[in-house]
């Protein structure tokens, strides 16, 4: 009787160790969009994206399949998107403790010359999204929360073989669906995102995330 409640104690030890390690490798979570805990709201955080992305030449750009880490001078961690496409993979190494930022689906559009112009910019901007008719994203198998947000007015200095053609004058505004995620644990992790729109445009990407 001894040895057999033995082995139960045992058993029941170790399937509770099994289920305490798979909740807090695989849990994933996500800003809610009301709480600027990372010093930006949803939005200002779009803005910085964007600011990024297009702050880094066409020919190493990470929305092109260049090197992740490019350009990551914020608390909080970019992951590129890209322009359309299926089974695009990405892995990415990212330091321990960063909160991280991407778009599931976003739109900029830019070149205003007046106010009344930089409204009419809002609407290009959100019409795009408005044609999304499906999204999604996993982060380890576990599906998570994504926002539709609209960013303040913004501008960037164009480089060298940029990505974009526009001055860095000239206002620009995106919309989209974000999400920020709370820094991940130790180890890898699969990040999964994708959308379709009634236009035709289609994503679907995974990226292999070793944080470390």
């Amino acid at each position: 009787m001894k040895s057999v409640r033995k082995y139960f104690l045992v058993a029941l030890f170790t399937m509770l160790v099994g289920l305490y390690g798979q909740s807090t490798v695989s849990a994933a979570s996500v800003e809610p969009i009301d709480s600027p805990k990372y010093g930006a709201t949803y939005g200002e955080l779009s803005a910085r994206w964007w600011q990024w992305l297009l702050s880094i030449p066409a020919a190493t750009n990470p929305n092109l399949g260049g090197d992740c880490t490019q350009g990551q001078y914020d608390d909080v961690w970019f992951l590129a998107g890209a322009f359309g496409g299926t089974g695009i993979t990405r892995s990415c190494t990212i330091p321990t403790g960063k909160p991280i930022f991407f778009p599931v689906v976003n739109s900029v559009s830019f070149k205003p010359t007046s106010a009344e112009t930089l409204l009419l910019l809002r609407s290009l901007a959100a019409g795009f999204i408005d044609s999304v008719i499906s999204h999604g994203c996993t982060v380890d198998g576990e599906p998570v929360m994504s926002y539709r947000v609209r960013s303040p007015s913004f501008s960037f200095i164009a480089p060298p073989g940029a990505l974009v053609k526009a001055s860095g004058t000239n206002p620009m505004v995106s919309d989209g669906y974000w999400v920020l995620l709370d820094p991940l644990p130790l180890g890898t992790h699969t990040v999964h995102f994708n959308t379709a729109t009634s236009g035709g445009f289609t994503l679907d990407m995974t990226y292999t995330l070793t944080v470390q």
